[in-house]
């Protein structure tokens, strides 16, 4: 199962209902939507990527296969910007 974190140095904040994420590094801010907020919550509370999916899919209604197409895509792009960085992969 594939995890990942927020990486020691980035800032985080939270402003009108959106997190803000500063990467120190590029000094570039960044904000993120309820849905990535849901996916860094589940990251910090333990939960798998594949996990994070599963439960976004079930409490929005949407269907698995989009919510995993978008939750990668969010995932590759919060990583190449140093926002993310992945904590295990599987066996």
């Amino acid at each position: 199962m594939t995890s990942f974190r927020i990486p020691p140095g980035v800032l985080r904040a939270t402003v009108g209902g959106e997190e803000v994420l500063l990467n120190q590094d590029t000094g570039v801010y960044h904000l993120v939507n309820p849905t990535g907020r849901s996916l860094i919550g589940a990251f910090e509370s333990g939960e798998s990527l594949e996990g994070a999916i599963q439960a976004l899919a079930r409490d929005t209604g949407e269907g698995e296969q989009r919510v995993a197409d978008d939750a990668s895509a969010f995932v590759d792009a919060m990583v190449e910007r140093g926002l993310l960085e992945r904590t295990s992969d599987p066996a």
